[in-house]
Formats: structure tokens, C-alpha cells, sequence
């Protein structure tokens, strides 16, 4: 992502947490860039290693919760597939997942042809559908590599 648009989305989120009287910090501001910087959807455990370089004492409860907090605002979604850990989003665009069940790689992709599935009436009945993600479960061509 271009560090313009990072830098404006990062301006974007320091704005929403002060109008909602949200302590806006330094280690907060790093891990949301962290997710920024990143299209591999990580978990808390590796945002804390990479944060750790910079903000050495920063603890592991930390980032679990400004995880929460940033999801609970809606800055962030949980995408949890295929893992014992939740893994995180900055990217709120509509978009899908690509998961390797091998290396547990995610990866978003776009198709507007999903926008308007035919959900099986008899499936939801008892729920008001609000949105929904397709999350494609496969091998990525580094491990099918590996394989081979």
C-alpha cells in the first residue's frame, strides 16, 4: 500500500477513535500500521513480534486488546479460517479470502460476480442475511511447489 494512503488511513483512524473518546497512542497507531502493511492478515502473536523491534515492552495483552478494540469500532475485521488464533484485517473493503491449508497463507481477492450468490432460502430462513465473505480452501503454488 502507498505510505500516502497508509498515512490518510491512519489519519482516518486517529480521527474516529478521538471523536469516540478513545485514547489514541503510539503503540495503538503501530499496530494498526502494521495491519496496514501488510496483506497477509496476521495474527496478534506475529504483529507482536514485529512491533517488538520498536516498542520492546509492549506485552502480547496489548495487542489482544487494541485488537479487540480496533475491531469492536469497526476499524478491523477477524478473519478466523483454518487457525486456532483469529487472524486480522485492515482492509474493510467487501472483498473474499484465499486460504493455503497448508502454510495457512490468506490472501484477498475481488469478484463482483459474488456480490449477488443466491443464498439457499430454506438454508436462512431464521436469520436477515447482513453480508457474507466466500472463502476459497486450497494449496498455494509455494507449497504445491514444495510438494512436487
Amino acid at each position: 500500500m502507498d505510505k500516502t494512503v497508509v498515512q490518510e488511513r491512519i489519519d482516518s483512524i486517529i480521527r474516529q477513535c478521538r471523536n469516540l473518546r478513545v485514547k489514541v497512542t503510539p503503540q495503538r497507531v503501530a499496530i494498526y500500521r502494521e495491519l496496514l502493511s501488510t496483506g497477509e492478515h496476521p495474527s496478534a502473536e506475529i504483529i507482536h513480534k514485529k512491533i517488538k523491534d520498536y516498542y520492546s515492552n509492549i506485552s502480547l495483552t496489548t495487542i489482544y486488546r487494541t485488537l479487540e478494540t480496533f475491531e469492536k469500532l469497526g476499524i478491523i475485521s477477524v478473519a478466523n479460517v483454518l487457525h486456532d488464533a483469529a487472524r486480522y484485517d485492515a482492509n474493510l473493503d467487501h472483498h473474499h479470502h484465499l486460504v493455503c491449508v497448508v502454510c495457512k497463507k490468506m490472501e484477498d481477492f475481488y469478484d463482483d460476480s459474488l456480490a449477488n450468490l443466491g443464498l439457499p432460502k430454506k438454508s436462512i430462513y431464521n436469520y436477515k442475511v447482513l453480508s457474507y465473505t466466500v472463502q476459497i480452501n486450497g494449496i498455494c503454488k509455494n507449497c504445491q511447489k514444495r510438494k512436487s
